[in-house]
């Protein structure tokens, strides 16, 4: 029988993304679960969804942002001057550690979104992207992920399979049940709850969760 499992879709222009993976980073320690970090390119879904952001709806969600990062520590200073801005060089790049270097995916998500949303620049070039990584994988990678079509037709894949799903937005979470091969979607860095009782798992309060070192 097969173990439960989560696919996690992100785009790394998605500030909801970042706080998201944070919190599944805790919970995949915690419930001792599979996770299947996705990028895709947001933007797109959003489109084939018709989901365009009202104009009163963008300075609340960075209001909710910076709220929640009061609460739990997860560093949000807010966005670049250039947001939003095209992130397919960081999503090709992390597509090439996922398949090459799979165990420094979630370090390169967190250093990339450090850049973004604590210092407020936009990973959106090549130098921008081996600036950010700088530590954690050569800055030859970048190059390397650039020049592989292995990368964007993988992002260009991961944008499909939403589309069919009738995805709408990021992160977009896919859980598997222990023995199914039916995924249930979860929308949302708030739905931890949700898929907490979905999966059978326990589910920490937000302070909680973030309070204690060891958790």
């Amino acid at each position: 029988m097969t173990d439960a499992k989560i696919v996690f879709y992100f785009d790394c222009a998605s500030a909801f993304s970042y706080i998201g993976f944070e919190f599944m980073e805790k919970y995949k320690a915690l419930w001792n679960i599979d996770v299947d970090y996705r990028p895709f390119i947001l933007e797109e879904v959003m489109a084939n969804a018709k989901n365009a952001f009202s104009p009163y709806k963008l300075p609340y969600l960075f209001q909710d942002l910076k709220r929640t990062s009061s609460m739990t520590g997860i560093l949000f200073k807010g966005v670049p001057a250039n947001y939003p801005y095209d992130p397919i060089v960081a999503l090709r790049t992390l597509q090439f550690i996922k398949l090459h270097n799979a165990e420094k995916m979630p370090q390169a998500m967190r250093k990339l979104w450090h850049m973004e949303y604590v210092q407020r620049k936009a990973p959106g070039s090549i130098d921008d992207v081996k600036q950010a990584l700088k530590g954690v994988v050569d800055e030859t990678v970048v190059d390397q992920a650039m020049a592989a079509s292995e990368t964007l037709e993988a992002v260009r894949a991961n944008v499909a399979h939403l589309k069919e799903l009738k995805g709408f937005g990021a992160p977009t979470i896919l859980a598997y049940k222990a023995g199914s091969t039916k995924p249930q979607l979860f929308f949302g860095s708030d739905r931890f709850e949700h898929l907490a009782m979905y999966l059978d798992r326990e589910f920490f309060p937000m302070r909680q969760l973030f309070a204690n070192a060891k958790i």
